[in-house]
């Protein structure tokens, strides 16, 4: 088939696809992040040499079926010149693109855009504990990137670093390899390696702490806002905060119908408060409401935050919060264990300096540890409502010390280690202050 035809059999098949879809182009830009320009001048089959990677973005938006899907990307693929550099193949499908909707990560999603796309980004981790949705926002992250014709490379925890395919890319052409769910520690001489071999390669990691390589850009991920007090007096304000948007789109998963009004206000601005805002934790108590009442969800959570458990049928039910919430404690300090048992005693927040009061150190020391609590996640910074920067402790990390002080016996053989500065093993209580 001649270079024209080929191009005219892409332009009608995705334009037809789409009024089928009942889109305009301006709505699948949106959906898709490729650009409304872009999708004319396929259609119009203006584009010399489409790229696989931006035309599977819009199969995923048209949500083409799999015979449909690779029917319109053999039309690509016919095309002289065009050639796949996914790193798809015999791989199955891009995992930055099976994701929903992110809410309430608008700023995030730009700031890590923005650092991706720096000269001095070569090397960009996303921090913060289990469940708080670091994964989905690399994923958005890259998958802006890969619309634009960066190659993305996807690895998780566990899976090996694709030396092969980065030392096969195309000469000039971007990559971002996304470590996602990584250990931080012991890797830092890879990475650098792996930078200095491919200076156009780009890293993205996800883990519950910084990787510690010079250079590295950190951006600490938080849980969603929550919900101020009082805040369920007006539903309609109230169903702006991030946490009850998506909790609420969650419920509507499974019950279309439902709204938020007066006689679910108080119960849903309790369940965000509960959960501190994770995204993980909220997804499971949205899709538990399709056989749950949402008072019953609210008096398990207040019994324990980590009781609500996967509902069946949930992609990585085994990703557990409660272990990956103990893994990051692991890598605090015995000063950041003892500093942290100590100001989780109470809900109420507080300042450095009074933290460093109740703890009994130098006000130094304590913004050093608060510092590290807050980039590890365990610590929430509150909406400053004075000269003086604010924090309290998640939720589930004030449970998991309660627990601890109920029962000493249970939790003193689940200990912490840590590995000091001066190369010795410290084995640390998760209660211990």
């Amino acid at each position: 088939m001649n270079d024209i035809r080929s191009r005219q059999d892409l332009g009608a098949r995705l334009r037809d696809h789409r009024q089928r879809a009942g889109l305009t182009q301006r709505q699948l830009a949106d959906l898709t992040t490729v650009s409304v320009r872009a999708i004319r001048n396929l259609e119009q089959g203006k584009v010399l040499s489409p790229r696989l990677d931006t035309v599977r973005l819009l199969a995923d938006g048209l949500r083409l079926g799999p015979a449909q899907r690779e029917t319109l990307l053999d039309a690509v693929r016919r095309r002289p010149g065009t050639a796949d550099h996914s790193g798809e193949s015999g791989c199955g499908p891009m995992p930055w693109l099976v994701r929903g909707r992110l809410i309430g990560r608008d700023a995030e999603v730009a700031a890590l855009t923005d650092l991706l796309a720096q000269p001095g980004g070569r090397l960009v981790s996303v921090v913060g504990i289990g469940g708080v949705g670091k994964s989905h926002l690399a994923a958005e992250a890259v998958r802006r990137a890969a619309a634009d014709g960066t190659r993305v490379l996807w690895r998780g925890r566990g899976e090996e670093i694709p030396v092969d395919e980065l030392a096969g890319r195309v000469p000039g052409e971007k990559t971002v390899l996304v470590l996602d769910d990584a250990e931080p520690t012991g890797d830092a001489g890879r990475l650098g390696a792996l930078m200095s071999a491919h200076p156009r390669l780009r890293i993205l990691v996800t883990a519950c702490s910084p990787c510690g390589v010079s250079g590295e850009q950190v951006l600490r991920l938080a849980p969603l806002p929550v919900p101020a007090p009082g805040a369920e007096s007006d539903p309609e304000l109230l169903a702006q905060v991030p946490s009850v948007r998506l909790l609420c789109e969650h419920i509507r998963a499974g019950n279309p119908l439902f709204r938020l009004d007066e006689s679910d206000a108080a119960v849903v601005a309790e369940l965000c408060r509960c959960l501190d805002g994770l995204p993980r934790a909220l997804e499971f108590a949205g899709r538990w409401t399709l056989v749950r009442a949402l008072a019953e969800l609210l008096a398990e959570v207040k019994r324990s935050p980590f009781g609500l458990t996967a509902p069946p049928m949930t992609a990585e039910p085994a990703r557990d919060l409660m272990v990956r919430l103990r893994r990051t404690l692991g890598r605090l300090s015995p000063a950041g264990v003892s500093f942290l048992a100590t100001v989780a005693r109470d809900h109420r927040s507080w300042s450095v300096a009074e933290a460093a009061a109740a703890v009994g150190t130098s006000g130094a020391d304590a913004a050093v540890i608060v510092f590290t609590l807050v980039t590890y996640g365990l610590v929430r910074p509150e909406s400053p409502g004075g000269e003086e920067p604010r924090f309290s402790v998640l939720n589930h990390v004030r449970h998991l010390y309660a627990e601890a002080r109920r029962e000493p016996r249970r939790w003193g053989a689940a200990v912490m280690h840590r590995i000091g500065p001066e190369g010795r093993v410290h084995t640390v209580a998760v209660g211990e202050s």
